[in-house]
């Protein structure tokens, strides 16, 4: 009597959540390699080479991946520099890659132009020039919303601005409320 069985593969990205990958069948022999677990110390695990039986990985929400990204960081801060170098060393040096969904807002490209003409290579929150020139010999600013899109902001003349790399990832990083109402008065001056 022969048994059919069924496999799917699940992964978890946040302890507790799991997320379909797909359908899978056994793509190679199994095998036994030395790999650190989640400690970064070595262990001997049997490793069975699988495939999605459509050949491909099922998209993952890029926010799954990113709070696995954000979860491994804190730990990291938490561990001391001897600890962190050998867990370096011990990394995999060939990192995988997979397909990720992504959220995306439609940007009006008049009104991105328009913060970047208003700002004339300037920063309109350091008030510096911009850092380097872009390959058509313009001042490299980045387009930034006051009030996010994904946070219900406008996509409007009044809600962006243009900013250096530095002040753009610092606000995505403080997103500062007295950075915030400058950028509003610089705005509502125009």
């Amino acid at each position: 009597m022969s048994h059919k069985y069924k496999c799917s593969i699940f992964q978890v990205f946040v302890e507790l959540e799991y997320v379909y990958i797909g359908a899978v069948a056994l793509a190679a022999e199994p095998y036994f390699e030395k790999q650190p677990d989640q400690n970064g110390l070595s262990r001997e695990v049997c490793v069975f080479p699988l495939k999605l039986k459509n050949g491909e990985l099922s998209p993952i929400d890029k926010n799954h991946l990113n709070r696995v990204f954000e979860t491994k960081t804190k730990k990291a801060k938490r561990l001391n520099d001897e600890e962190i170098k050998r867990r370096a060393k011990n990394a995999r040096k060939n990192v995988g890659s997979r397909k990720a969904i992504i959220q995306q807002h439609e940007r009006n490209p008049w009104v991105a132009e328009h913060a970047k003409r208003l700002a004339k290579g300037y920063c309109m929150l350091c008030d510096q020039p911009a850092p380097f020139k872009n390959k058509a010999g313009e001042p490299y600013l980045e387009t930034h919303h006051i009030i996010w899109l994904a946070k219900g902001g406008e996509d409007t003349i009044a809600n962006t601005v243009a900013l250096c790399p530095n002040c753009h990832r610092k606000m995505h990083i403080q997103n500062d409320k007295k950075d915030i109402q400058r950028l509003q008065m610089k705005c509502k001056a125009s």
